[in-house]
């Protein structure tokens, strides 16, 4: 193999150390190795090795979480040349190379001579707007397991306001939650102050679904369930701010997203966080962030045979927040995608329908950033 890098450094990362090797000159590369702690100290050290050793191409593997605090150290080297994280999968089952001294020399070879493949990492300022993103999904989901709790706790003790609330989570279920948690029972005279808008059953039909009785530890549990919820609630408040306020010099980005059928404000920021507001640097067509994301079928074909045609993982964040947009866009009766779906789910079922939708729809994000313009409803088939 012909190597094309003079002098690079592979690290080999872990929770407390990391193992580095560099190599230097094109046949019999020098081996310079070292080891250094994973701290803020151990990694000044480490960049003043690195240049001590005029090494300005580094790689990495995405070690969990323990690699960003390498990247943006390096990232802060006066001059760098490359930085690559790269997937663990690419060197791995490697035979006799099972130490760490020999996985840092492993990953600076593969580097050395070109055969690894950069992981896409974004700009500072989009990691930092992806890590509030992510905790915002995060808290959505504590968020959905107080509701469920809640639920789970009501129909324990015989109390069926889901029978009669389309939604026990609204103004009008809170209200009736607070009293039921504060006295463990309520009147036919309470519920009719509790409702709030228009619910379809009456008070009277609504108090015999819930004409039971808490003790005083049922309602001390009704409590502390409803208290999560609220500061979930809160705290998912205190999240958007955030990302709004860290995202505001892309609101035109944000805007050209929330153009698209089927995604609102806080889905556009979910989403820039992901792709950034200039996807088409880091690939270079709608198909390559498609498989990026996971909406592509595998290919997976041996002797003729199609072995599999499952769509890979992809990022796991990125998809849940597409196929959320795809559900509200085949429902959407202005939405082209509506259509859409209706003629091909009975051919392909509704899993699949929802995924090629999601697939069409980071398509067109990724068509209209590229452009810098606003989406604009083509005919359906004619999107990638």
């Amino acid at each position: 193999m012909q190597a094309i890098l003079y002098c690079c450094c592979g690290i080999d990362v872990h929770n407390e150390m990391i193992e580095a090797c560099i190599l230097k000159g094109f046949n019999q590369a020098e081996e310079i190795r070292a080891q250094f702690q994973n701290s803020p100290s151990g990694l000044k050290l480490f960049t003043e090795w690195l240049d001590k050793n005029d090494c300005y191409s580094v790689a990495m593997e995405s070690t969990g979480v323990y690699w960003k605090p390498i990247y943006e150290i390096i990232e802060s080297r006066e001059y760098v040349e490359n930085i690559y994280v790269v997937n663990a999968h690419h060197m791995r089952n490697v035979p006799g190379r099972k130490t760490d001294k020999k996985d840092a020399q492993w990953i600076a070879t593969l580097f050395q001579h070109g055969l690894l493949e950069p992981s896409f990492v974004p700009d500072r300022i989009f990691r930092d707007l992806r890590e509030i993103a992510r905790t915002y999904e995060k808290c959505v989901g504590e968020k959905s397991r107080y509701i469920n709790r809640t639920e789970k706790l009501l129909q324990a003790y015989g109390f069926k306001l889901s029978s009669v609330l389309s939604d026990i989570f609204t103004k009008t279920g809170l209200n009736i939650l607070h009293v039921l948690a504060e006295k463990g029972y309520i009147s036919v005279d309470e519920i009719r102050r509790c409702i709030a808008g228009t619910v379809k059953h009456t008070p009277e039909e609504i108090y015999e679904a819930i004409s039971g009785t808490l003790n005083k530890s049922e309602r001390c549990l009704l409590a502390f369930l409803l208290d999560k919820y609220e500061r979930a609630v809160d705290d998912l408040a205190r999240l958007v701010d955030l990302m709004r306020e860290v995202a505001e010099p892309y609101k035109t980005a944000l805007q050209q997203i929330d153009s698209v059928p089927g995604f609102d404000e806080i889905a556009a920021l979910l989403v820039l966080a992901e792709i950034t507001d200039k996807p088409s640097e880091s690939f270079a067509s709608p198909e390559q962030i498609c498989s990026w994301a996971g909406l592509t079928p595998r290919n997976d074909e041996s002797a003729g045979k199609v072995k599999s045609k499952k769509i890979l993982k992809g990022n796991s964040y990125l998809k849940p927040i597409l196929c959320q947009s795809a559900h509200a866009a085949r429902k959407s009766k202005k939405s082209p995608y509506r259509d859409w779906y209706w003629s091909h789910v009975k051919r392909l079922g509704d899993s699949k329908t929802i995924i090629a939708i999601a697939r069409k729809l980071l398509s067109a994000v990724y068509a209209i950033l590229r452009d810098n313009t606003y989406y604009q409803p083509y005919p359906i088939e004619a999107q990638t």
